[in-house]
């Protein structure tokens, strides 16, 4: 229905309107009422008042005919009914029946109110004369008796009086209705206009039309709302153009970016995806599909399936088509949605490669000759016997050696990072590792007088890893730990991180660790005092492949240090590996 708020606001009124004159009529008719009996009550009182010295004469002779007669021509005049009744109940006179046929009034109820209070006023059924009427009664005293006089009204002339009063009141009020009715009317059109032309404006504008206007004449407050509408859409405009020319201009910088960017709901539905996307997979029209619907690349399909149902972030390498991009993907919870970019890094990881197997092959063909020359010099030690040929072939033999070490460390960097897909996991008994390793050590240990504490958490001391790779790990470490520490203990505590993982610390009180050089101690070749690295050979290739090793077994590594106190490395490892 078009009307139907025009409707709603009349019949609003109409109701609010009928309401109210029905509470008036029944208030007004039940107040005239009230009055007109009052006013009945009233004239009873002073009928009985006004005739009552009369009787008192004919009373005073017993002069009970004319009493009688009396009676009944003042009655009529007065348009009432009027009785005389003794103290002993006994009618008198009575000016509608015979005194003689009428039983005794003393039980009447007006008789015993006025026998009490002087005067009785009461409304009932007269068994006399068949009829509901009103009774004004008093008592008076003539010659030491006592008498009463009383007067009472038929309610049927009080109701054909009353019903013309009402009917004269009911129809003004339905006059006064029909006029409310037609004011109403106006104005529930004048208030339901300015709403209509509102609420069609702001259909318009929810479907995007701003240019919209709404144009009032009259002065009031709907004039004031429409001027503030028009400002609002007017300020809508602007903004929505705005920001559709800003969205467009970020879409334009989104989609020239090489980087492949696409962005997923929870469902799996593709909500964007820019050029540089489409590049990589060869395809248009990837909006509103499924992803599953088109992506060939399981390493991708993984990450997006593990993203969307953990919920979770995922920043690594992955291989789509042969070619290698560093994938970085967030899930946002606030618009329930993934976002996956894909940035190629092919060419870096052929410069990788490139790197590793050079390192690979150089390091491998150094390692012979280095071997040979320092073999051939620790010869020629043995056989000269010149102080000064000695010196020089004892720093010859030296440096051979720290060269060899460095090039075996190349080649087991090398060998993990070409091996980390195919290394062997097993099961590592903690224990059994760390006290093997301690053999190792036990000499330098004992030279240095070093403490070694082993506390290891009772409940879990096995774990899923590569046996050589754990060995290498906590090789580096340990022996770091005793490199640069002089006095005190190395320390390697066991904790159960959660149920998945276990927290290993190797920690000593040696020197520590200057803070700005943490974040770059397992850098390759990174070393932080060169000269002290020097004088006891460290490679600086160390925590590189304690690094490494790690991260192959998904696992993390975190450095607590302080100068003078001590160095402790956190290592976090899962409890089984899934690989």
């Amino acid at each position: 229905m078009k009307n139907k708020l025009f409707f709603k606001i009349f019949f609003g009124y109409l109701f609010l309107l009928f309401s109210i004159f029905v509470i008036f009529l029944f208030l007004s008719l039940r107040y005239f009422r009230n009055v007109y009996i009052n006013d009945i009550k009233e004239i009873l009182k002073n009928d009985a008042y006004l005739i009552n010295e009369t009787l008192k004469d004919y009373l005073k002779y017993k002069n009970f005919n004319e009493l009688d007669k009396f009676i009944k021509e003042i009655a009529k005049k007065l348009n009432i009914r009027i009785t005389v009744i003794d103290e002993g109940g006994n009618v008198i006179s009575d000016s509608e029946k015979d005194p003689k046929l009428m039983e005794n009034h003393l039980n009447r109820p007006e008789i015993q109110i006025a026998l009490k209070e002087g005067t009785g006023i009461y409304v009932r059924y007269s068994s006399t004369v068949r009829e509901d009427m009103i009774y004004f009664a008093r008592i008076f005293e003539m010659q030491n008796k006592k008498y009463f006089i009383r007067t009472s009204y038929f309610l049927k002339s009080f109701k054909k009086n009353f019903t013309d009063i009402r009917n004269n009141i009911l129809i003004f009020a339905l006059v006064i209705f029909l006029i409310s009715i037609a004011i109403i009317y106006f104005y529930s059109r004048s208030l339901y206009l300015p709403i209509k032309k509102l609420k069609e404006a702001t259909k318009k504008v929810a479907d995007g039309d701003f240019d919209t206007k709404v144009i009032l004449h009259k002065e009031d407050e709907f004039k004031e709302l429409a001027d503030n509408f028009n400002l609002m859409t007017q300020e809508l405009k602007q903004f929505f153009s705005e920001k559709i020319e800003k969205q467009k201009h970020l879409n334009t910088i989104i989609s020239s970016i090489d980087d492949g960017i696409i962005a997923i709901d929870s469902k799996g539905k593709i909500v964007f995806v820019n050029n540089g996307f489409n590049k990589i997979f060869e395809i248009q029209g990837l909006d509103n599909r499924y992803y599953w619907e088109f992506l060939i690349s399981p390493d991708l399909i993984k990450v997006i399936e593990d993203v969307i149902s953990k919920k979770s972030n995922f920043q690594g390498a992955i291989e789509i088509k042969n070619r290698f991009y560093f994938c970085n993907a967030t899930y946002l919870d606030q618009y329930e949605q993934a976002i996956i970019i894909l940035h190629d890094i092919s060419r870096i990881k052929e410069v990788e490669k490139v790197k590793k197997d050079l390192v690979a092959n150089v390091s491998h063909e150094l390692k012979t000759p280095l071997t040979a020359i320092a073999g051939f010099a620790e010869t020629a030690l043995e056989t000269t016997k010149e102080k000064e040929t000695k010196k020089y072939l004892e720093i010859i033999i030296n440096n051979s050696k720290r060269l060899i070490n460095i090039i075996n460390d190349l080649l087991l960097l090398s060998n993990i990072e070409n091996n980390s897909q195919n290394i062997q996991f097993s099961e590592v008994d903690l224990s059994k590792l760390f006290n093997n390793i301690k053999k190792l050590f036990e000499k330098r240990l004992k030279e240095k007088n070093l403490k070694f504490i082993l506390n290891l958490d009772e409940n879990n001391k096995k774990i899923q890893a590569d046996l050589y790779m754990m060995e290498q790990v906590f090789i580096n470490l340990i022996d770091n730990a005793i490199k640069y520490t002089e006095k005190g203990e190395i320390r390697i505590n066991t904790y159960m991180k959660d149920k998945n993982k276990i927290l290993i610390e190797v920690s000593d009180t040696g020197i520590g660790i200057p803070q700005e050089h943490i974040p770059r101690i397992f850098e390759r070749f990174y070393v932080v005092d060169k000269s002290r690295s020097r004088e006891s050979g460290g490679t600086g290739l160390g925590l590189s492949i304690v690094k490494h090793i790690i991260n192959i077994h998904k696992g993390e590594i975190l450095v607590d240090s302080k100068i003078g106190t001590g160095t402790k490395f956190i290592i976090i490892l899962p409890v089984k590996n899934n690989n």
